[in-house]
């Protein structure tokens, strides 16, 4: 009656929902089996507990490497991985904005106060993003106007 309800209790943890617990079910179950099958299969001069554990340890070893080699964690941690790349990729959109989008990018004249060779090469990117400007003010942004400057020796 006692081997019956650990093989039942046995069962019951068999339908545990991660890999961890998954793998502690079948190894509960492979000692249970063994034990039960060590017992069954005792001769009749011996004592069935001793051949019980023997049996329940072996099976339960031999389980629980497959069941380790069954339920492995690479498969889990690889979507965790991506699932966290993306909260990561909304969190920066929900902080930063889109990325911006370059428009138009061209050569052209500039100040020579803040250029020393008169020439700069401009670009122009759409943004959209919201500034915080004191404790109750904000505007928008919505385009952005890069000017790097061009060395002389080009």
């Amino acid at each position: 009656m006692k081997i019956s309800a650990l093989l039942v209790l046995s069962i019951f943890l068999a339908s545990c929902a991660t890999n961890q617990k998954s793998r502690l079910a079948a190894t509960a179950i492979g000692v249970g089996v063994g034990g039960v099958i060590g017992a069954a299969t005792a001769p009749s001069d011996e004592r069935p507990e001793l051949h019980a554990m023997y049996w329940g340890g072996i099976i339960g070893v031999v389980t629980a490497v497959a069941a380790n080699y069954y339920w492995n964690d690479e498969k889990d941690i690889d979507v965790m991985k991506l699932e966290n790349e993306k909260m990561k990729a909304q969190l920066d959109y929900f902080q930063n904005g889109p990325a911006p989008i370059l428009l138009k990018s061209k050569t052209g004249p500039a100040d020579r106060r803040y250029f020393q060779s008169g020439k700069a090469n401009i670009k122009m990117y759409q943004i959209d993003r919201w500034v915080e400007d004191g404790p109750t003010r904000r505007y928008h942004q919505d385009m952005l106007i890069e000017t790097l400057p061009i060395e002389k020796g080009r």
